[in-house]
């Protein structure tokens, strides 16, 4: 018994983000790349999304719970939200500019230090 709910335990313990992330993205405007630089602290997602087009940005909402991923950045277009999953050295996720107007999907892996 005791075996089985540590086996539970383990299986919801939150995926390690922290590190940094390349994503190729194809948009309307054609190929961009994303740089995330994560730290997670608890629940908590803090760091910096760079891009070309873009330059970079301070996540300013960010959190995990277990292997999903949310965080996003404000600009003059609006939020800009990346939601998803992380598994290992791959983050599956969603970009939603504003409510929705614009997604598009990010598969990023994370730099082999």
């Amino acid at each position: 018994m005791a075996l089985v709910l540590g086996l539970s335990v383990m299986g919801m313990a939150a995926e390690d983000a922290t590190g940094t992330w390349k994503a190729t993205l194809e948009t309307p405007n054609g190929s961009a790349v994303n740089t995330f630089v994560l730290k997670v602290d608890g629940d908590k997602v803090t760091g910096t999304i760079s891009s070309d087009m873009m330059g970079s940005q301070q996540i300013t909402t960010g959190k995990v719970d277990g292997d999903k991923i949310s965080f996003s950045f404000t600009t003059d277009f609006g939020v800009i939200a990346y939601a998803g999953t992380v598994k290992g050295d791959t983050m599956n996720l969603t970009l939603t500019v504003g409510d929705g107007q614009f997604t598009l999907p990010v598969n990023a892996t994370r730099v082999k230090t």
